[in-house]
Parts: structure tokens; sequence; C-alpha cells
């Protein structure tokens, strides 16, 4: 034993050493940096306490991008819900024109985020030359032609359809992934007992996919929590703060404002959130493994 493990501690020591010096020391750094008042000069910062976390409690513009960050999350995992799910299960039943079909869901997730969301800034939202306010004029409907990314109401909508374009890929993957888990006897067994196919779905194929869409519901949950290119690429968090999300305003505090230290609690802030919500939600919203 004692030899098997003089063995394999030279093959860990590579990546202890990479998760030391990239994860935790610099997640230390974050701790003792919120408790300080450093603005990013060579100046030693004095202990400044709670402080940086008091103000957070009592600062509007946080407490707001909270709330756009959970409308982003709700708004974007309750359309790619069920347009994945319905992208995935024709994908498995198409027959003709398949290959033309995933080039259309896949091809967007190729581009890099940045590209993407300047593509739909000038292309597709500019009030004046943009795709979609041409196509709203052409069918007579001027009326609802509008600055998509100019009018706080819409801002963050049009910003979310950007990301769901950019990402519907990835639900589309892993929910064939899952799909191809579900053995294809119990699907006919059920159409033998006249089963029909929405009842199918819902009663047989939908509980063995939970495990699957409860994991995306996480991961979506984080990265809406981490969310940023595709904000700052399209509105910068305007207009009027209507699409700042907490990575937006975390960069504009510690990068813009140099208010390093705050920056650092907020950061902390937003990890116990993502810890908690992670944790506490995987717990709910797994339901119990089926076996079959």
């Amino acid at each position: 034993m004692a030899a098997r493990k003089k063995l394999i501690l030279p093959f860990l020591l590579p990546t202890v050493v990479l998760i030391v010096v990239f994860f935790i020391w610099p997640t230390i750094q974050t701790v003792q940096l919120s408790f300080l008042d450093w603005q990013g000069t060579f100046r030693t910062s004095g202990f400044h306490g709670v402080q940086n976390y008091k103000r957070l409690l009592t600062d509007p513009t946080f407490r707001s991008t909270i709330g756009h960050t959970f409308a982003y999350f709700f708004v974007s995992s309750a359309i790619l819900f069920p347009v994945a799910t319905f992208l995935a299960v024709a994908l498995q039943r198409v027959k003709r024109g398949k290959m033309v079909i995933q080039f259309c869901i896949f091809m967007p997730v190729t581009l890099s985020v940045v590209v993407a969301a300047v593509l739909w800034k000038w292309y597709i939202y500019d009030p004046n030359m943009g795709m979609l306010n041409t196509v709203l004029r052409a069918m007579g409907l001027d009326s609802l032609a509008q600055a998509w990314l100019g009018n706080s109401s819409t801002a963050l909508v049009a910003v979310i359809m950007m990301s769901i374009w950019h990402g519907v890929a990835t639900w589309v993957i892993m929910i064939i992934s899952g799909l191809d888990r579900i053995p294809p006897e119990l699907l006919e067994a059920a159409r033998l007992d006249g089963a029909g196919e929405m009842k199918i779905f819902f009663r047989i194929t939908l509980p063995l996919l939970w495990e699957v869409l409860s994991t995306l519901l996480i991961l979506s949950f984080i990265g809406s929590m981490q969310q940023f290119p595709v904000v700052f690429a399209m509105t910068q968090g305007g207009p009027y703060g209507s699409t700042e999300l907490m990575g937006t305003y975390l960069y504009k505090v510690a990068f813009e404002g140099r208010m390093f230290s705050y920056g650092c609690a907020m950061a902390i802030v937003m990890a116990v959130i993502i810890l908690f919500i992670s944790v506490f939600g995987n717990r709910f919203i797994k339901a119990e493994p089926i076996e079959y």
C-alpha cells in the first residue's frame, strides 16, 4: 500500500500544485482583500472590517442586479427548457434534412460569444437597419418596431434571446445524450399498450430525462450568475441599468471604479449564492433515480 502511494503521489503533485496556485490561493486572497480598502495601488491598505459587506446590503444597484440576474435565469431557462427538449426529440425522429437542421442548431455555438453578441446588436436589433425591425415593417407592424436594446423594458429580453440562440446547442447535446440512455424497449412496450406519443413523452421520456434536465438547470443558474460578455458587448448594462447583471456590475466596480476590495466582497457574496443554490437547489429538484 505504501509503495502504491509513493507511485501515485508524483502523478498527483502537478494537479495539486495547479489547484493550489490557480484556485485555493486566489480564493484566500479574494477573501482577505474583501476585508480591506484596496484601491489597486501599491500602497498597503488598512483593515476595513465588514464595511464592504455592509455596503452591499445598502447598495440599491447591487440589489437590482440580483433581481436582473435571477430574471435572466428564470426567463432563459423557461424558454430553453421546452425549446431544447423539442429540438432534441425532433432530431432523433427526423429522417430527411437532418444534417441541415443539425447545422442550423449547432452553428451558433461555434461562434465566439462576443462575435455573436455584436452580430445580433447590429444586424438583428439595430433600430434602423436591423433585420427584426425590417421584418416587422415589411409585415405592416411598424408600431412594434423600436430600439430593442435602447428600451429599458425590452433590453433584457433581447439580450436573453441572443444568449438562448447561442447556447441552445449545448442543451440539445446534453438532452440527446439523456435520450440515448432510455431503452427503446420501454417506448415500444408503451406503444404496444396503446399509449400515444404525448403520453409516452410525459409519462416515460420526461421522467427519465429529469436527471439531465435538473443538471442543466443548475448549470444554467451558475452561467447566469457569471454572465458578463453578452451583456457587456450588447448593452454594457444599459439602458438605465436595466440589463446590469451581477457580473457586469462587479467588473465596473472593481476595474472601472477601482474599488477592488468592494468588488472582492461582491465576488464572495456571488460565490456563496451560487454554492447555496447549487447545493440546496440540486437537492430540491433531484428526483429519486428510476431503475429500468
